[in-house]
């Protein structure tokens, strides 16, 4: 048997595996709650009302269709603090699972933060619905959207990889990490336009790639603007540095995560 076709072989093992892994995660999530799916909507959406309220009667903030404005950076800023949450703790999860079977332990990761995506695909349905609300009607540019999904994804998952490596020896990980998730969703320009800063601080903003996430998704729904090829091509560098770092992290721990189990 030639080495491409167990490549493929190898390849198609282990997406069977994620496929699994992900349903699996489904079906356990929403084990035995009566609102299933729907909490994981109710969440971004109280926080979106909330906050909505607050910079609307409260402290009004000047920006044209605040509300898809807002929503969109919190149903995305969601998907990366949900898919790194979880993720980071999947191989404490599945200690059984880890510690009897070989497998690749990457199939973890991805499955966790495929499961995260697939919410995050799912609550687009209400971006959309409040799209259609505004009255605004995406363009042929919002198939960028699709990119950045990309992207988005790569960038949650490479960061898990690492968070997921480092959680086995440092259990306290995971309340440090809920603290930076704090931080960075105030530093992130989700609630507040990123004119409010000045201008000679963006450059430290936009070393956030999902700061770049956020206002380049605004541009191509909101705005019907796409970012120039410059800024994309930066975004890209960046997710590939970030996905390749955190798996090549990753990899150097991946036969120490049984015994650490």
């Amino acid at each position: 048997m030639s080495y491409n076709t167990l490549k493929r072989e190898h390849f198609a093992h282990s997406a069977r595996i994620v496929k699994e892994l992900v349903i699996s995660d489904f079906k356990l999530r929403y084990q035995g709650s009566y609102l299933g799916y729907f909490w994981t909507l109710i969440k971004p959406l109280l926080l979106f009302g909330v906050i909505y309220t607050v910079f609307t009667f409260f402290m009004p903030v000047a920006v044209e269709n605040y509300a898809i404005y807002l929503l969109l950076g919190v149903l995305i800023w969601n998907f990366f603090s949900e898919s790194t949450l979880i993720g980071m703790n999947t191989f404490l999860a599945k200690r059984d699972l880890v510690t009897k079977i070989y497998f690749s332990r990457a199939a973890l990761v991805y499955a966790s933060t495929i499961s995260s995506l697939i919410t995050l695909l799912l609550n687009l349905v209400i971006f959309f619905f409040f799209l259609a609300i505004a009255g605004v009607a995406p363009g042929w540019e919002a198939l960028f959207f699709l990119l950045y999904l990309a992207e988005m994804y790569l960038i949650a998952t490479g960061i898990t990889f690492v968070l997921a490596s480092l959680s086995i020896h440092f259990r306290d990980l995971q309340h440090i990490w809920e603290i930076l998730l704090q931080i960075g969703f105030w530093l992130t320009p989700i609630i507040y336009p990123i004119t409010v800063v000045p201008f000679e601080y963006h450059s430290l903003i936009f070393l956030n790639p999902w700061a770049r996430i956020i206002e380049y998704s605004r541009d191509i729904f909101i705005r019907h603007h796409i970012p120039s090829l410059y800024l994309n091509i930066i975004l890209f560098i960046g997710t590939v540095i970030i996905f390749a770092l955190g798996y090549a992290i990753f990899k150097t721990q991946e036969n120490k995560i049984a015994e650490k189990l």
